[in-house]
């Protein structure tokens, strides 16, 4: 999908709604001052560039919003317009509160931690956290926003895949490291559940990509030590092998199936010397402190949650098992020259 809302004048709003299916007839809906009453209409001004560049059929995506088509959006002090399919808000109307900056916070893990984004969404123009959940085209349109002066977006891309919007455009981006035996736990406990439970971070995408791993761990007891050791070692290299260095890939791979290599390990620092904000994941505190910091919001704004004790235990067994150690050896090296480095910082 693509959007852009590029004029509000206060008496009329200007923009586009480019939906995925090329034949779908746009339609938005508008909410005033936070009112539950919404004004549900579909597009009708022709964009020329829509139908020319192949993007829909007719072209008919514009929108033109004044007071005779929405009753008292002039004096708005709040304006809202959102996708009614994907409930995605792709217009606010500017707040004295809103940050003047554009916001990338990379996440890195496969269970997310949204809860640092929820309280920064009244201090950003546009916003959302759980990016990974829809198509390459909606979130480079996220990340390509040039008419908002306050941008927040939050999610475990690819950073490579959108690295030249990320470049021109962001000026803010954040990103934590954490234990790579604890991430894999994580993602054994996920998975071993995904084929009979319902999680709103798995998304379609990765049901397909990571089903050869669901179905590796399908019910297993991850408590069982000697379970889960049997499991990985016998497992077949090709379903390990999606789960090998989650972190590294995340960096320097543009495509999800791309392994990453002891090469990569060199690139990927490099990524990481560019973030506005890195942590490296040494204890729970410091990367919501450093986000409130950066952002200039109250530090109880940003909370992050300690780690799970269940998913702790299953990554003090794994850490046991040479196998893991080998999938994990690209992010292990990784993990190792930061904390070097960080030993480095402290002792200077």
């Amino acid at each position: 999908m693509n959007f852009c809302v590029y004029l509000d004048s206060g008496t009329e709003i200007h923009g586009y709604i480019v939906p995925d299916g090329f034949s779908t007839k746009p339609c938005i809906r508008v909410r005033l001052n936070d009112e539950d009453r919404e004004a549900e209409l579909f597009t009708w001004v022709y964009i020329e560039g829509a139908k020319a560049m192949g993007a829909h059929e007719t072209g008919n995506v514009g929108f033109v919003l004044t007071d005779d088509i929405i009753p008292g959006i002039s004096t708005a002090a709040k304006v809202e317009i959102y996708d009614p399919e994907t409930r995605l808000i792709i217009y606010r109307r500017i707040q004295p509160e809103h940050i003047h900056k554009k916001v990338l916070r990379l996440e890195t893990a496969y269970i997310p931690h949204r809860e640092l984004d929820l309280g920064l969404r009244p201090y950003f123009q546009f916003f959302e956290c759980g990016v990974e959940r829809f198509g390459f085209e909606t979130i480079r349109q996220m990340l390509e926003i040039i008419h908002h002066p306050s941008v927040y977006v939050s999610g475990r891309i690819l950073q490579r895949a959108f690295l030249s919007y990320i470049s021109y455009n962001t000026d803010t981006t954040m990103v934590a490291l954490r234990d790579p035996f604890y991430e894999l736990a994580s993602r054994i406990i996920v998975f071993s559940r995904a084929n009979r439970q319902e999680f709103s971070f798995v998304s379609p995408r990765d049901k397909m990509l990571f089903k050869p791993v669901m179905n590796l761990f399908d019910g297993l007891a991850f408590h069982d030590e000697e379970a889960v050791t049997k499991a990985i070692r016998y497992a077949p290299k090709e379903a390990l092998n999606l789960l090998a260095s989650p972190f590294t890939q995340q960096l320097v791979a543009s495509n999800p199936t791309d392994m990453p290599t002891l090469d990569d390990v060199t690139k990927a620092l490099d990524s990481l010397s560019q973030f506005t904000v890195f942590d490296p994941g040494r204890d729970d505190t410091s990367y919501p402190k450093i986000i409130a910091a950066t952002l200039g919001v109250p530090e109880n704004l940003v909370q992050m949650k300690p780690p799970v004790e269940a998913i702790q235990r299953l990554a003090d067994v794994l850490r046991q098992i040479s196998r893991v150690e080998h999938l994990l050896e690209v992010d292990l090296l990784l993990y190792h020259f930061i904390e070097r480095a960080c030993e480095d910082a402290t002792a200077a």
